[in-house]
């Protein structure tokens, strides 16, 4: 009988750090590699979850079949469709609405909200890119219909999350209560209201939003607050007086490590500021603003104490990784099926702002080893360390609940036959060490290794050395299952020896609206030599932005832009050109 699937998405791991830390942060999920399959060089091809998640999810490049503007709604299969074709019964506990978000739910057989539908992305990832088009007199018809499209689907979706949520569906389960004032039918009112008048007319609606943008009626009504995750309120003021104790040994270790470790903190602010004297602009003062508070926040964590103060159960939205794994454990305990089951736990403890406790808990003896598990890794720390302790923090209490997984597991009697695979669908730009002046939207190496780590199957203690991608992951998860790859996925399973890739494409438009038909698309290509990043368009010549020596400079320190026309002599770095070149054009041909 086929196995148990289990994949497990750590949203925004860098891999590349914890191959460098001088501290073993994980060392949980490092034991497993003696008994499992893993890949030291799996990089994906976008820093954020919106892109990154077309190759995790659907075994594709991110900007195939118009890229990510519909999320998965274009994509030939879902490794859920995927999953479902072979006999595999598909869960998760990770549906988060945004944008588009009936395509989510491509091939799910049952889901939990983790979130509830909340309209805000659809301003900052949409309509915000539509409405200066709109100012300008630039929308099309084309465009219409694809504002059109996405409300439909938006309004779908929030119609029927309040249905469910008022009938106390299962699907809500996770979440129903954690909201302190969700008046559900004032909620249902309001939106059925907005409703008609978008069904009155269309284009006067969406029009209307172009013009009143964040102060339309769509995002006064509000998303689902989840301000009420730990229920004990004696119980949370009581741990939060320890975790206080916690945040300021945190915040002396950061000041006192960084300040006498990490000299150059300060060199990414200053050279935005000279950017801005010598190109003065708004564009220049706000990107210099975001270099100084970004340096400031890596390095003594701004909001520590409003994240540990008597409300830490309402800081961050959704709830944790180990309630993710106590519903799943819940789930399996009461799976009754015949047919094996595939599910996707898609978890951002660690995902700014990093959490490094069970921050929907009131359980004081949990929250009490936690805190010494954090006290214990400070104890750790060298005296020439400099970075961000939080976000070392967070890593050391993800690996200590993907340790309570694998117990749950075996407490079911799950463990022999269920394959677990734990991956990231991009990295992280905070940790500190190395320091950058941007962050997330780059093309720093942080930002694209990812950890992929396979336990339960055939390939015990095996490493993968070649490049690999994230497309890769849904193909060699269905290569496990029964080791046939669907035609429809681009991606090559990494157990394959046609996977075998001479660079590692990455590609997607930066923050904001994924319309590649006007936005510039960032395009790189990089081998174990050399990086090479390139901005553009469909139809306008690359521009060279990057290049980076990987064997003298694997960090990325020294942008070598400057001696362009000597290294494109090199046949390595024309050969990178070459395949950014031939991307561009594949993406343009099957641009919809």
């Amino acid at each position: 009988m086929k196995k148990n699937i289990i994949y497990v998405l750590i949203d925004s791991l860098n891999y590349k750090h914890l191959k460098e830390s001088k501290v073993n942060l994980m060392p949980f999920f490092q034991s497993l590699k003696k008994d499992g399959l893993y890949c030291e060089n799996m990089f994906s091809e976008a820093p954020y979850t919106e892109a990154a998640l077309m190759c995790s999810f659907c075994g594709q490049d991110v900007l195939d079949y118009n890229g990510y503007i519909n999320r998965f709604r274009d994509t030939p299969l879902t490794m859920f469709e995927a999953m479902k074709a072979k006999g595999y019964y598909t869960f998760t506990t990770s549906y988060s609405p945004q944008c588009f978000p009936t395509s989510l739910m491509r091939g799910v057989d049952e889901y939990k909200y983790n979130v509830g539908y909340d309209p805000a992305a659809l301003w900052s990832y949409r309509f915000y890119h539509y409405a200066h088009l709109y100012k300008k007199g630039e929308i099309t018809d084309k465009d219409y219909q694809e504002i059109y499209d996405i409300l439909d689907n938006n309004f779908l979706e929030w119609r029927q999350w309040l249905t469910d949520l008022k009938e106390e569906k299962e699907t809500t389960s996770m979440i129903s209560t954690n909201s302190k004032s969700y008046d559900v039918d004032k909620k249902m009112k309001e939106v059925s209201l907005e409703i008609e008048k978008y069904e009155k007319d269309k284009k006067a609606y969406a029009i209307s939003i172009f013009n009143s943008g964040t102060k339309h009626m769509i995002f006064k009504i509000g998303g689902f607050k989840q301000d009420n995750k730990a229920k004990n309120r004696d119980n949370v003021n009581l741990i939060s007086r320890d975790l206080n104790k916690l945040a300021k040994r945190i915040k002396k270790m950061d000041y006192d490590l960084n300040k006498k470790n990490c000299k150059g903190y300060k060199q990414g602010p200053r050279n935005k500021l000279k950017e801005f004297f010598k190109h003065p602009s708004i564009y220049n003062l706000k990107n210099y603003a975001k270099a100084w508070l970004g340096a400031r926040n890596v390095l003594h964590d701004l909001d520590l104490d409003e994240r540990v103060n008597k409300n830490y159960d309402s800081f961050k939205d959704g709830p944790s990784f180990r309630t993710h794994v106590d519903v799943f454990s819940e789930w399996v305990k009461a799976y009754d099926k015949k047919q094996p089951y595939f599910a996707i736990l898609h978890v951002d403890d660690i995902h700014n702002p990093e959490e490094f406790f069970t921050y929907d808990s009131d359980d004081l003896e949990l929250l009490a080893k936690e805190i010494k598990d954090a006290n214990d890794l400070l104890d750790e720390i060298p005296d020439d360390y400099y970075g961000s302790l939080t976000h070392d923090l967070s890593l050391r209490y993800i690996d200590g609940v993907v340790k309570y997984l694998y117990e749950k597991l075996e407490e079911a009697h799950q463990l022999e036959n269920t394959i677990v695979m734990l991956c990231a669908d991009h990295g992280f730009s905070f940790s500190g060490n190395p320091m950058r002046d941007t962050y997330v939207v780059n093309f720093y190496l942080e930002n694209y290794n990812i950890p992929f780590l396979v336990t339960g199957s055939d390939y015990k203690g095996v490493q993968i050395d070649k490049l690999c991608q994230s497309k890769d992951i849904p193909a060699t998860l269905c290569d496990l299952a029964d080791g046939v790859v669907p035609k429809e996925f681009s991606g090559r399973s990494v157990l394959r020896d046609d996977n075998n890739y001479s660079s590692v494409i990455v590609e997607y438009c930066g923050g904001g609206c994924p319309d590649i038909h006007r936005r510039e698309l960032m395009l790189a290509a990089f081998d174990s030599d050399y990086f090479v990043g390139t901005l553009g368009t469909l139809d306008k010549e690359l521009n060279i932005k990057e290049i980076y020596d990987l064997k003298e400079d694997p960090r990325q320190y020294h942008n070598l832009i400057n001696e362009k026309d000597k290294l494109l002599e090199s046949p390595k770095i024309k050969a990178l050109l070459e395949r950014i070149e031939n991307r561009r054009k594949s993406i343009k041909e099957k641009a919809l």
